[in-house]
């Protein structure tokens, strides 16, 4: 059976690179860091690097039995040669356009992600693995506007967005079968958007918006999720983490 069109974006792992950009340009317009086209370009790069190896790690070593996972045991002789042309591309850009301050931090991501893997597909899986996500995938996003972090309110806008990372790992294992742990997460994310409009409303109100907004998506697919196919609801995960498509217009204001 074919798979939806809607749920392509998925089986590439061509999702998880949009969230992440549309998060780094939130995030530089909002700090008012400066911009540019290659960083956004690597982090689409990276984010796809990560997302397809680790899909195709668990496929290979029988970890994972969802549609993303079928197709990279299917397809990992088309995709090797992609990921590893995308790979020596990302790496000369990087090596030759970054900034040193880029560059370093970038290398000490790159270590941290190291060691995930090496935990996650060596190690018997007794850890936090979704929080690792969530903290790694949000340095990630805010990588290019970490120069002009500031107060405790720019530190605090990175760790709610960790928070809805996190939210977004645990509610996929939850909504795609049994887990260890049953997590709360629409009382999760409710108190992740509260704490966003409270917390985020003077200093850096179009970011506390943009993470209230995703937390109230999130408090909706926990409450839609009977209704809802597993499939459908893996893919309005991520949706629901694109609420920065309706805040870049306000973004470069100063607030």
């Amino acid at each position: 059976m074919r798979p939806r069109v809607w749920l392509w974006p998925n089986l590439l792992s061509l999702d998880a690179p949009l969230v992440a950009v549309l998060w780094q340009v939130l995030f530089v317009r909002c700090f008012h860091a400066q911009g540019a086209a290659l960083p956004a370009v690597l982090l689409v790069c990276a984010v796809w690097l990560i997302y397809a190896a680790d899909r195709a790690l668990d496929a290979w070593r029988g970890a994972g039995s969802q549609p993303r996972h079928e197709f990279y045991r299917r397809y990992w002789r088309i995709v090797l040669p992609v990921w590893s042309g995308v790979l020596i591309a990302s790496v000369c850009l990087a090596w030759t356009g970054l900034s040193r301050f880029l560059l370093g931090r970038g290398l000490w991501l790159v270590a941290a992600v190291a060691l995930y893997f090496a935990a996650v597909h060596l190690l018997p899986p007794r850890w936090p693995k979704e929080a690792a996500v969530a903290v790694l995938f949000a340095l990630g996003a805010s990588l290019a506007a970490w120069t002009q972090v500031r107060t405790a309110s720019d530190v605090l806008t990175v760790l709610l967005f960790s928070c809805l990372c996190w939210i977004n790992c645990v509610a996929i294992s939850q909504w795609e079968g049994p887990t260890r742990i049953h997590w709360p997460v629409g009382a999760l994310a409710t108190g992740v958007g509260i704490a966003a409009l409270l917390l985020l409303h003077q200093q850096r109100p179009i970011l506390g918006c943009a993470e209230a907004a995703s937390a109230i998506a999130f408090v909706w697919l926990d409450r839609s999720r009977p209704r809802l196919s597993p499939d459908a609801l893996r893919v309005l995960a991520d949706v629901a983490l694109l609420s920065p498509i309706f805040f870049l217009p306000l973004a470069g204001m100063r607030f």
